[in-house]
C-alpha cells in the first residue's frame, strides 16, 4: 500500500522553492515553481523509499501536519534557516516497500529461461534472487 508523507516547501529570497521532508531528513532539494517541487519531491521520496528496500529497513510512520510543521520549525532553527513566506505543506506518494514474498507465474521461451538460470547459477543466485535483483537495479 502507498503511503504519503509531508514535503515541506519553503520560498526562498532567490524566488525559489526549497524541499524538504519532515519524515526523511535526506530529502532536500530545491524547485522553481511548486509544481516541479512537487514533482522532484515525489522523486526524491521514491528515491528514499527504494534504498529502505534495498537496506530492508522499514519506511518511517508518516506525521501528522501538526507533527510535520514542528519537526520542520526545530530543523530550520537548527539549520539557520530564515524562510522568505509561508512554508506550504503537500502530502507526496512514496511507492510500497512491501518486502513479503509473491509468488507469480511468468511465460519465457526455453532460451530466454536457460539463460536466466545459466546467469543466476554462475552469481550462485536462484532464478527468482536474479530476476528480484535485475529488476531492482534496472
Amino acid at each position: 500500500m502507498q503511503s504519503y508523507y509531508y514535503l515541506a516547501f519553503v520560498p526562498c529570497e532567490e524566488g525559489v522553492y526549497a524541499i524538504f521532508s519532515p519524515d526523511f531528513r535526506e530529502i532536500s532539494s530545491q524547485g522553481e515553481t511548486l509544481a516541479e517541487c512537487m514533482a522532484m519531491g515525489e522523486d526524491a521520496l521514491a528515491i528514499a523509499a527504494e534504498e529502505y528496500a534495498r537496506l530492508r529497513r522499514p519506511m518511517p510512520e508518516p506525521c501528522a501536519l501538526d507533527e510535520a510543521r514542528r519537526r520542520m520549525e526545530a530543523f530550520f532553527t537548527e539549520m539557520d534557516i530564515r524562510p522568505a513566506g509561508a512554508v506550504q505543506y503537500q502530502l507526496g506518494g512514496a511507492p510500497d516497500t512491501d518486502m513479503t514474498p509473491v509468488k507469480i507465474s511468468a511465460t519465457f521461451t526455453r532460451y530466454a529461461l536457460d539463460v536466466i538460470d545459466r546467469k543466476a547459477k554462475a552469481r550462485g543466485m536462484t532464478r527468482s534472487g536474479f530476476l528480484a535483483e535485475l529488476a531492482l537495479n534496472a
